[in-house]
């Protein structure tokens, strides 16, 4: 199913596939060292589902497990020079499922692929997809974790991440066996997935959380606007900033404390400035009119960065000029990012993303 198949023009192959770290090496580049252990998606699924669940009749009283989650960490190639680090989580029943469907999380400016799967009971929200049967990948912007990093930070824009991001998307769509990709971001990720939604052919539905459209709080505009603050972010040596735990003020503060230890324990690290620096420019800093799929926009009635009507406004502007809709689901009493914060928040974003996916 794989090996052989086309990525824009260009071969592609996968070696050590469901253990350890997988790569996906386009044509003209340097192979992989580790050529061992050669398994595909296909291979794990040419049985019928009742076969996957019965396991292999000459092992006797072993049975196979279908709904535990496995985890492999891809490199992908999207040009000379440029590899995106994508984290993807799957079961065999989701690989044996009649549809496939897989989902392209794009995190926000300072969180990387990790972000998407704390390792505390309740917050491993890429496993919860995987276990729902979705094929999930989970992606390290170009400028942050396991990607290329560019010579200038200042280079890793919105525009840029939107280009870099069709290229991951088209990658997931073989890797993963699925036509359309199901898009979900957080902050700058709903930016981006908004604007990935504008092809109806490669993309299914659009989810956005934790959004700023138009009309920031006066927080927002006092902290993230502040002339002194915007400067430390522009003067950043050849536009990279290593983040350190108290630039994580308005991510953490409403989580539990292990998830906030988490989150401060993985996710610090060096990330491009480039679209730190969007706002800067001007509100709105994407486009969200050309989408043409399903959307949902999810907000917390307590959030500080966003005024309340710009949720709405978000959702009226998604789809207005390319024909898709977009829903509006608040969530009482949560903040910024409700998938981190104290139950049963964590859980009500869940279902709520669950019910939409399911729903389209």
């Amino acid at each position: 199913m794989l090996n052989g198949a086309m990525l824009n023009g260009a071969t592609v192959t996968v070696s050590r596939w469901v253990t350890g770290i997988a790569l996906v090496t386009l044509a003209g580049c340097a192979q992989n060292a580790d050529d061992s252990a050669e398994t595909t998606h296909a291979a794990l699924t040419d049985a019928p589902a009742s076969q996957v669940e019965q396991g292999n009749p000459e092992e006797a009283g072993k049975r196979i497990d279908v709904d535990e989650v496995h985890t492999v960490d891809l490199v992908v190639p999207i040009g000379q020079g440029r590899k995106v680090h994508l984290v993807e989580k799957f079961t065999l029943r989701g690989l044996a499922r009649r549809e496939r469907r897989a989902i392209l999380l794009l995190p926000g400016t300072i969180v990387k692929a990790s972000f998407y799967d704390i390792d505390v009971d309740g917050y491993r929200f890429q496993s919860d997809l995987a276990k729902a049967g979705y094929i999930t990948f989970a992606s390290d912007y170009e400028g942050s974790g396991g990607s290329s990093y560019p010579d200038d930070g200042h280079s890793v824009t919105h525009s840029f991440l939107v280009d870099e991001s069709r290229r991951v998307m088209q990658a997931v769509r073989i890797l993963s066996g699925v036509p359309r990709v199901d898009v979900l971001g957080e902050s700058n990720g709903g930016s981006v997935a908004s604007e990935l939604c504008d092809d109806a052919f490669r993309t299914r539905t659009c989810v956005m959380a934790s959004m700023l459209y138009r009309t920031g709080t006066p927080m927002f505009y006092s902290v993230f606007l502040d002339p002194a603050f915007i400067a430390f972010i522009d003067g950043q040596p050849k536009g990279y900033m290593t983040t350190t735990a108290d630039l994580y003020f308005n991510i953490v503060p409403r989580s539990p404390a292990p998830v906030a230890a988490e989150i401060l324990a993985k996710q610090p690290g060096l990330f491009s400035v480039g679209t730190m620096l969007a706002p800067a420019h001007g509100l709105p800093w994407f486009d969200p009119t050309r989408a043409r799929v399903p959307g949902l926009v999810i907000q917390g009635t307590l959030d500080n960065t966003a005024t309340q009507s710009d949720g709405d406004d978000l959702r009226d502007a998604y789809g207005s000029q390319g024909g898709g809709h977009a829903q509006l689901v608040r969530i009482e009493g949560a903040g910024l990012i409700p998938r981190i914060e104290n139950p049963p928040l964590n859980a009500q974003f869940e279902r709520i993303v669950l019910d939409f996916l399911e729903a389209h």
